[in-house]
């Protein structure tokens, strides 16, 4: 008896049966037309067939049949019962499948131990999915003993059999120093390869690895293509930072009417220091003609996200009736206090001035002092300029 030879990539429970491919010689040619026509009813038909005969193979096709409801009513108890004579005969993806059943407590009751087991025996036959799992158990601390330099390891193999995901998590990871100690040379490795298969997202972190030269030479040329490369496909962040490359001319020509329009298009995407930056260009008329009513309402959406220099840049519109119907000293104070609360000097000195002149505040030379100092403390010269003033005053 001929067996059914499946070759697919499963995660968790979501484990696709669309992609099967078949050996040259084997004769089930009906199976392959019937998942790549998406007929789950005669994959059935004929995965039940094979099961049914002791056909390793089938047994799992029809698991995972019954598992997902694909040509059959759901029924993950049944399902649990395919996959496990599948796994019992050393099937690879059966035992992961298995696993997966076992640590979600699905068709069977949950059983760490037992899914830890089946994740091990996967692994020892390549299956990267097992691998990946493992690496989220030992992270976990789920049903062994939380131990994240066994985590990585299984990670590690899990992206050197191809995982992208598994390589991003990886690269953002050693770049960061999230749960592993930093590692940029690592970082632009995994990143590296997660490109090759056309992740964007990898493409995005390269292209910042070689803007700031983290590990690997700097490269503002290789920086822009990658970067680019990620904001043709729509990546909010990518365009962003494509944005600073035009205004600041890394790896390109500057061209602020091509900054304008990737902040335009990150900024309507929700990007905080994207919308900063365009109300900017409103407000200076760099890469368009100025508009301050603008400039406010892209500001104002920044300030609104909790980004301090859109705070601090409202107050100043509000002191001066700049992009707004008139001059708004209590809303003025209200932004610096804002911007300020979160450390950003520029603001502490602005309230400091608020209060020293008894803008939008009454009158206070004890808090305008204790403002000053805060923001002098942070090394700014106007602040030491204000707290001077203060002191000759108080000595007239």
């Amino acid at each position: 008896m001929k067996k059914i030879i499946v070759i697919m990539t499963a995660v968790l429970l979501s484990m696709s049966l669309s992609n099967l491919s078949f050996a040259a010689a084997d004769p089930n040619v009906e199976l392959k037309a019937a998942f790549k026509a998406k007929n789950y009813r005669k994959a059935f038909q004929i995965s039940s067939a094979h099961a049914k005969k002791g056909d390793a193979a089938g047994q799992y096709i029809l698991g995972q049949l019954y598992l997902n409801g694909q040509g059959v009513k759901k029924n993950p108890g049944i399902a649990y019962g395919w996959l496990k004579k599948a796994a019992d005969q050393h099937h690879p993806m059966a035992r992961f499948a298995l696993g997966t059943l076992y640590a979600t407590g699905t068709g069977i009751r949950k059983n760490m131990q037992l899914a830890r087991q089946q994740f091990n025996l996967a692994s020892q036959k390549g299956v990267a999915d097992a691998m990946r799992s493992l690496g989220i158990m030992y992270e976990k601390g789920d049903g062994v003993p939380k131990n994240m330099g066994a985590a990585i390891g299984w990670y590690e193999k899990a992206a050197n059999k191809g995982m992208v995901d598994v390589q991003m998590m990886l690269a953002e990871r050693y770049l960061k120093g999230i749960g592993i100690k930093r590692n940029p040379g690592k970082a632009f490795a995994y990143a590296t390869k997660a490109a090759r298969a056309n992740i964007i997202d990898a493409k995005y972190l390269l292209g910042l690895m070689y803007a700031s030269g983290q590990g690997t030479k700097k490269n503002p040329q290789l920086a822009f293509r990658n970067m680019k490369l990620a904001s043709d496909k729509g990546l909010p962040q990518a365009q962003y930072s494509l944005g600073i490359m035009y205004i600041q001319g890394v790896g390109t020509k500057k061209n602020p009417q091509m900054a304008f329009k990737m902040f335009n298009m990150a900024a309507r995407k929700g990007i905080p220091l994207a919308q900063h930056n365009l109300g900017l260009m409103y407000l200076q008329g760099q890469g368009v003609a100025k508009n301050p009513g603008m400039a406010f309402n892209w500001l104002n959406k920044a300030a609104q996200k909790g980004l301090a220099p859109s705070q601090f840049l409202l107050g100043d519109l509000y002191v001066d009736g700049v992009g707004v119907k008139a001059k708004n000293h209590q809303l003025a104070m209200r932004w610096y206090r804002k911007a300020a609360d979160q450390g950003l000097p520029m603001a502490e000195y602005s309230v400091g001035a608020m209060y020293a002149n008894g803008f939008g505040v009454k009158k206070d030379v004890n808090q305008a002092r204790n403002w000053f100092n805060r923001a002098a403390k942070k090394g700014l010269p106007r602040a030491k300029n204000a707290l001077q003033q203060l002191a000759q005053m108080a000595r007239q």
